[in-house]
C-alpha cells in the first residue's frame, strides 16, 4: 500500500519549535482528537489506552496536556508516565497489550523544539502508511466525533510501569561489580532510570548531566557530543563511557582510552557476540562500509536502508533480524524491544565487556573503520541523479575505482537544498580524488550554486 503524502511527519515523527505550528496547544490538542478518531476508527468497538511518555524540556509538559487533552475528548483513556525513554513507550505498549503510545520530544535536538513520536500496538514507530492514514483524519473538512460526557477517557498514573520498564532492561544485563563507568545523561529522559539502574547491576557509577532544568537538553552534552563523555573517563580512567540523547533512544561509547565508539563498532560487537542465532544485520546507507567487510568475514550479511531507524525496524521485521541499527547510535535488538533503545544497548555492552574480559577497545577493533568524507554542495534544483548523464558516469567510475577499497554515495538532503558526496575508501587521498570528480561532474551539469 502507497503511503499518502505527509503534511505533518518528518523522518521521525512530528517536529519543529514549541508554540509554532504544528506545535501550538490548539494543534497537538487536534492532532489528539484525530489520534482517538483514528483509534476508535481502525479498531472499532474496542476500549483504547494510550501511554504517553516525555523528555525534559521546558515545553513537554504544555504539548503533554494538549495531547491527553485531546485523547481523552474521544474517550481514549491514557496512561501518562511522564518523563521516560522512548524505547519504554514501546514496552508499556506490548507488556500491557496497549492501543498505541505518543512520546513528546525532539530527541538530539536543542530545547526550543519539540515533537511527538507515535507509536502502534505492535509497540514500533507508525510506518508512513499508518502517518498518513492519521493525516488523513487530522486534515478531514469535516468535525471529528467526540465522546459523550459519560464516555470521556480517564488519566492513569504509570509510574509503577516505569519500574516495570527498569527491571527489564536490568534483567537484559548481568552483574557489573568491578566496572567503573561513566554516564552522560545529556539532561534528558535517562537522567534517573539510567544511574539507578547501573548502580543496581554493581557497576560504581560516574553520573554527568543528570540535573535538567527545561532548557539544558543536549547542550553540549550526550549522543551527538560524545567528546564530554570522553574527556571524562579518560580524567577518571574508567573502564567504559557512554551517552545517550535527549530521549534516550541513542547510545554512543567511549572505550577506557576515551575513544569514541560509535553506532557500526557497536553493530559490529553486538553481531560477533549473537552470531550462533543472528545471520543478518539491517544498517542504513550511511553505516561505514567497514562493518559491511568485518559482517562478510563473519558470514553475516548486511541490508542498508535509508537513514531513519524506523526503517531500519522495519527492514529487521521483514527479514527477521536480531540485530540493526545507524552509526549515530540507534540500536535495535529485537529479541529485547522492537525500537532503538540506549540504555539497553549500554546495559548488553557493559555485560559483553565484563563477561568477555576484554576491553571496549579490543573488542571494537575488530572492526576496521574506513576514513569517510561527507561534501555538502548547495544546489539550485534537485534534478534527479540517474537524469544526468555526466554525474551517473562519474559516480560509476568512482564505484569501479573504489571497488573493494570503499564507496561512494550521492544523495540530495530531504530537508534543505543540498546534494552530499559521501566517499569511504582505505585512503585519505582517494576519497579526495572521488570527490573532486563527482563534484566536477555536478558543476558540470549546471545544478551546483556557485
Amino acid at each position: 500500500m502507497k503511503a499518502p503524502k505527509r503534511k505533518l511527519f518528518g523522518t521521525d515523527g512530528i517536529r519543529g519549535i514549541a508554540n509554532r505550528y504544528p506545535l501550538t496547544p490548539e494543534m497537538v490538542q487536534k492532532i489528539g482528537v484525530s489520534y482517538g478518531v483514528y483509534l476508535n476508527s481502525k479498531y472499532p468497538g474496542e476500549k483504547h489506552t494510550v501511554v504517553v511518555g516525555k523528555d525534559t524540556r521546558l515545553s513537554s509538559d504544555m504539548i503533554k496536556s494538549a495531547l491527553i487533552s485531546g485523547l481523552t475528548a474521544t474517550g481514549v483513556d491514557v496512561i501518562d508516565v511522564d518523563v521516560v525513554p522512548t524505547p519504554a513507550l514501546s514496552f508499556f505498549i506490548k507488556e500491557g497489550n496497549l492501543s498505541g503510545g505518543v512520546m513528546v520530544s525532539a530527541s538530539h535536538n536543542p530545547y526550543e523544539y519539540n515533537g511527538l513520536k507515535f507509536f502502534n500496538k505492535e509497540g514500533r514507530k507508525f510506518t508512513e502508511v499508518e502517518e498518513g492514514a492519521l493525516e488523513l483524519v487530522i486534515f478531514n473538512k469535516f468535525e471529528l466525533p467526540k465522546a459523550s460526557s459519560d464516555n470521556v477517557g480517564r488519566v492513569f498514573d504509570g509510574e509503577n510501569l516505569v519500574e516495570g520498564y527498569e527491571k527489564f532492561i536490568e534483567s537484559a544485563g548481568r552483574y557489573l561489580a568491578g566496572l567503573k563507568i561513566g554516564i552522560d545523561c545529556a539532561n534528558g529522559a535517562t537522567f534517573k532510570i539510567a544511574p539507578e539502574i547501573f548502580r543496581a547491576l554493581g557497576a560504581k557509577v560516574f553520573v554527568f548531566n543528570a540535573e535538567p532544568d527545561g532548557l539544558n537538553i543536549n547542550e553540549n552534552c550526550g549522543a551527538t557530543n560524545p567528546e564530554f563523555i570522553a574527556s571524562k573517563v579518560k580524567e577518571l580512567k574508567l573502564h567504559i563511557g557512554f551517552a545517550y540523547d535527549g530521549d534516550g533512544d541513542r547510545c554512543i561509547a567511549v572505550d577506557e582510552n576515551g575513544q569514541i565508539v560509535d553506532g557500526d563498532q557497536i553493530m559490529a560487537i553486538f553481531a560477533a557476540h549473537y552470531m550462533d542465532k543472528n545471520k543478518t544485520v539491517v544498517a542504513t546507507v550511511m553505516s561505514n562500509i567497514g562493518l559491511e567487510l568485518f559482517l562478510e568475514k563473519l558470514g553475516i550479511n548486511l541490508i542498508r536502508t535509508n537513514v531513519g531507524d524506523r526503517l531500519v525496524s522495519e527492514k529487521m521485521v521483514e527479514t527477521d533480524s536480531l540485530v540493526g541499527g545507524e552509526q549515530s547510535g540507534h540500536i535495535i535488538l529485537r529479541d529485547y524491544l522492537e525500537t532503538g533503545d540506549g540504555l539497553l544497548t549500554s546495559v548488553i555492552l557493559a555485560s559483553i565487556v565484563k563477561s568477555t574480559r576484554k576491553p571496549l577497545s579490543q573488542l571494537s577493533s575488530m572492526m576496521k573503520k574506513y576514513p569517510q568524507k561527507l561534501k555538502n554542495l548547495r544546489v539550485k534544483e534537485k534534478k534527479p541523479i540517474e537524469k544526468m548523464e555526466g554525474v551517473s558516469k562519474a559516480i560509476e567510475e568512482a564505484g569501479k575505482q573504489l571497488s573493494g577499497r570503499g564507496r561512494v554515495l550521492v544523495r540530495y538532503s530531504g530537508t534543505e537544498p543540498l546534494i552530499r558526496i559521501m566517499v569511504e575508501a582505505d585512503s585519505e587521498e582517494l576519497i579526495e580524488e572521488m570527490i573532486e570528480l563527482i563534484e566536477k561532474a555536478l558543476r558540470e551539469e549546471g545544478i551546483v550554486e556557485e
